[in-house]
């Protein structure tokens, strides 16, 4: 009998020790596929902004106006209007008749709805207006990079030293190459009407931008207020004093961005591509945004890369050279 209950405490044992062998196997496979499908999601088009913008000018009356602009999803956006530090108002945009999922539907995009809150009567006011009078059609050329460049290095991330469970030294870097591919022109034209809320059609212009790539929503106060600038009108009072009809483009370059394994010689070629907004004629131009695997100098875009590459914990990064 005693043999036997020690059978069955052997068994025990054995049974829990296969059941702990299946949960921890369990568990480094989850830890996987979240290792490698992260890093992926990370770099697609963002369904949402992760910050405020933040944006101020001087209107008519010397008052500092300040705007604060975010966006929930694609073809939205939510801004709140300061003046002299006084929030006055807020604004929601939503574009109708549009489709997250294919870009190119915004220009098909009849309407937008507008929910207008006024901060001083506490009232509130919602609704639907074509798009066509904040935002004009657009069009789009497209120049082809010239004769198909080679590829450029552009600069090594060198990864901090990695020891794994065995003592073994893993120093991994990656050799970063560049192609340029074609440029993009889309043309829209800013209108505001005499007497338009500034904070409305900065909303309407930060939802569009969203379509185009999620970050651009941040320069929708300083392409409007240069739009007004550069037809002669100003704002007081959060209100437009003279009509705006100022055309404007948004640039984008396509980009192929290679990485390469130093030790191994192992490649993976990822798509990026730059924006930069300016008015046509010149006189406004805003600093380069970026979606996709660029600027490779930074440390979301060497995380995405590394994981690609290699299955353990992500070192961090030693420097870019």
């Amino acid at each position: 009998m005693r043999f036997f209950f020690l059978e069955v405490i052997n068994w025990t044992n054995e049974l829990k020790e296969e059941t702990m062998k299946k949960i921890i196997a369990l568990l480094l496979t989850l830890s996987l596929v979240f290792t490698f499908t992260t890093p992926a999601f990370a770099a697609n088009k963002s369904t949402a902004l992760k910050e405020v913008s933040v944006s101020s000018f001087v209107d008519g009356e010397g008052k500092k106006n300040t705007v604060y602009v975010s966006s929930s999803q694609i073809g939205t956006a939510h801004v709140e209007y300061y003046i002299d530090g006084v929030l006055t108002n807020t604004v929601d945009a939503e574009l109708l008749d549009f489709n997250s999922a294919d870009i190119d539907s915004v220009r098909n995009s009849s309407d937008v709805r507008i929910i207008y809150s006024d901060i001083s009567s506490a009232t509130s006011q919602s609704y639907v207006e074509p798009l066509s009078n904040y935002l004009g059609y657009s069009q789009i050329t497209t120049e082809s990079s010239k004769a198909a460049s080679a590829y450029s290095y552009q600069g090594k991330i060198n990864y901090n030293t990695y020891y794994d469970s065995f003592g073994n030294q893993y120093n991994d870097k990656l050799s970063i190459y560049q192609q340029t591919g074609s440029t993009t022109y889309e043309y829209k034209t800013v209108n505001a009407a005499q007497g338009a809320a500034a904070s409305v059609v900065i909303a309407v212009i930060a939802a569009a931008l969203t379509v185009v790539c999620p970050a651009l929503a941040a320069v929708a106060s300083n392409l409007f207020y240069a739009a007004a600038y550069a037809v002669g009108t100003t704002i007081v009072g959060g209100v437009v004093q003279g009509a705006i009809t100022k055309q404007y483009y948004v640039r984008t370059t396509s980009y192929s961005v290679k990485a390469r394994d130093v030790s191994t010689s192992r490649e993976n070629i990822y798509d990026a591509e730059r924006y930069q907004i300016a008015l046509s004629g010149g006189g406004y131009s805003s600093e380069y945004y970026y979606e996709g695997y660029l600027p490779w100098r930074t440390n979301a875009v060497a995380y995405w890369m590394f994981c690609d590459f290699w299955a353990y914990n992500y070192p961090g990064v030693s420097s870019y050279t």
